[in-house]
């Protein structure tokens, strides 16, 4: 199978299935409103055979104290009971609530019409009863308004107005309150009254089992789609775990195990990929990718057979070179050296602010002649060594060595403003050196040391054994203020004092007299500010 196949299959059917619960959830909804509906409907049934019957009630009650208080508000209430029922006056507000019974002591709240006109028979029509339904109900009020005709009677006698066997109340007599009050309680009137009762109770359980049956029918469809919502939603699970089942054989794994052999092949392990089988395409791309992997693993064989023999001449060839490269190095500086290899051609250079180092061992000649040759040789690397790394250490370059004599400079080849600084700080650890280690050799041995600082040319010397040397003035006064310094002082030029005077403590010597150069104002370097104070 395709990877496009596959994931379309799973994907369709997904669709499918979520636009079928969207449609069911839909449709149970809707159920749920029109239960809801029902529910309506049965309340609003029960509630306008309720107003009809409570409208005779209100007659009733209405006649009755009107026969015995003749208060003729009463009869006022009475007439307007009819006049709402029937439509001829706006029906109050909150009407199906309790009503008369507030307004029967405020005869102009009786009077308000704030609502709309609607008989209750029109009412009755508008409510969607069923024939025998508004059958029943239409019964109930018709035995209400032929109880309004008895009523009517006892009314106008309460008047005396008689009928005149016409229906109309033409006969006039004496006011007869005791017939009327006998009409109102007599056996008839309540006859009356339960025949209005009777269809009433008959429309109420008709509509009750109108709506069970109503509801229980929808309450049936509302479980059903319940029923279908949970069945498609195991369905749309069920065939996502299929799905992710599908995708993690025959994509994910393959995937997972052809990253794995990738990550094999960085390492230099050509691995193929077997034992396992995907989609269409991955099965193609794992065969590809294991004939790569055969075809890598012959050629890094045949590589490495040669780089075997490259090998073995490629360290040959690094030994000779390290060779070279660290005899060039003990010659030359580090950047000449780079310069050098590559193929450039180094000229002298003019190089304007340095600062030149001279230093040699007080007494040499005799101590040479006391020692013999190999002692001193063996002094003179222990001493020179101490300077070798103290040099390296300050980023001073160190010329040469002449016998006893150590010359090195500040600011060559590399040029730097902290030159004067660097070999400051070089003399005077060098000489702390030199204290501590006659200390602990239990000797007495002392050197001068010369610094001058201003412009000097460097460059190479020779073509054969050549050598990188400093020329120029600053070297002659060095080696003249080295010559001319006491033991175990560090002999400076006024340039050198002007540089470092802001922070380092020197001795005022005065004037020397220096060959072909005359008089001079030089001083001793005793430390630095920061450690005097």
């Amino acid at each position: 199978m395709k990877l496009k196949g596959l994931l379309a299959l799973i994907f369709t059917s997904v669709g499918i299935l979520i636009l079928l619960l969207l449609g069911n959830a839909l449709l149970s909804r809707q159920k749920d409103a029109e239960l809801g509906e029902a529910e309506l409907q049965k309340h609003y049934s029960y509630q306008l055979a309720d107003e009809l019957r409570q409208s005779s009630d209100d007659l009733t009650r209405m006649a009755r104290t009107y026969a015995v208080t003749g208060n003729k508000k009463y009869e006022k209430f009475f007439n307007r009971v009819l006049q709402i029922r029937n439509g001829e006056v706006a029906r109050p507000e909150n009407y199906d609530q309790i009503y008369w019974d507030l307004v029967t002591g405020d005869e102009e709240l009786g009077n308000s019409e704030q609502g709309e006109k609607a008989s209750l028979e029109s009412r009755m029509l508008k409510a969607g009863f069923t024939v025998d339904e508004f059958a029943l109900l239409k019964t109930s009020q018709n035995r209400s308004d032929s109880l309004v005709k008895l009523e009517n009677v006892a009314l106008h006698a309460l008047k005396g107005e008689f009928d005149d066997g016409t229906g109309a109340f033409q006969i006039q007599k004496a006011p007869d309150q005791a017939l009327a009050i006998e009409i109102l309680h007599s056996q008839k009137y309540h006859d009356a009254k339960a025949q209005i009762m009777e269809p009433l109770r008959e429309f109420a359980q008709m509509v009750n089992q109108r709506t069970y049956v109503l509801v229980e029918r929808l309450k049936s469809e509302i479980d059903q789609r319940l029923k279908l919502g949970i069945t498609l939603s195991a369905i749309l699970f069920g065939i996502l775990i299929i799905g992710y089942f599908f995708i993690l054989r025959l994509v994910l794994r393959p995937v997972d195990l052809l990253s794995q052999a990738v990550s094999q092949l960085e390492r230099g392990k050509y691995i193929e990929v077997t034992g396992v089988h995907g989609v269409k395409e991955l099965n193609q791309l794992m065969q590809a990718f294991n004939q790569m992997a055969s075809s890598l693993r012959l050629r890094e064989n045949e590589k490495e057979t040669a780089l075997t023999d490259l090998g073995e001449k490629a360290t040959a060839l690094e030994k000779e070179r390290g060779r070279t490269e660290k005899l060039l190095l003990n010659v030359l500086p580090v950047a000449i050296a780079d310069r050098l290899q590559k193929g450039e051609k180094v000229e002298a250079e003019t190089f304007p602010e340095v600062t030149v180092f001279f230093a040699d061992i007080v007494g040499f000649t005799k101590l040479a002649t006391e020692l013999g040759p190999r002692s001193v040789a063996t002094l003179l690397n222990e001493l020179f060594e101490i300077f070798d790394d103290l040099a390296e250490k300050h980023k001073l370059e160190k010329i040469k060595t002449i016998g006893d004599c150590y010359m090195a400079v500040a600011g060559v080849p590399d040029r730097s403003p902290t030159h004067a600084q660097q070999m400051a700080d070089f003399s005077l650890e060098a000489l702390a050196a030199l204290k501590s280690q006659n200390k602990q050799m239990s000797r007495n041995l002392e050197i001068r040391i010369g610094m001058h600082s201003g412009t000097v040319a460097a460059g190479i010397i020779g073509r054969k054994k050549f050598a990188y040397d400093l020329w120029g003035d600053v070297v002659n006064i060095t080696s003249r203020l080295e010559g001319t310094a006491e033991p175990m002082k560090i002999h400076v030029s006024e340039s050198v004092h002007a540089r470092l005077e802001d922070s380092y403590l020197f001795e005022e010597r005065g004037e020397v007299e220096l060959k072909n150069r005359g008089k001079l104002r030089t001083y001793y370097l005793v430390g630095k500010k920061a450690e005097r104070s």
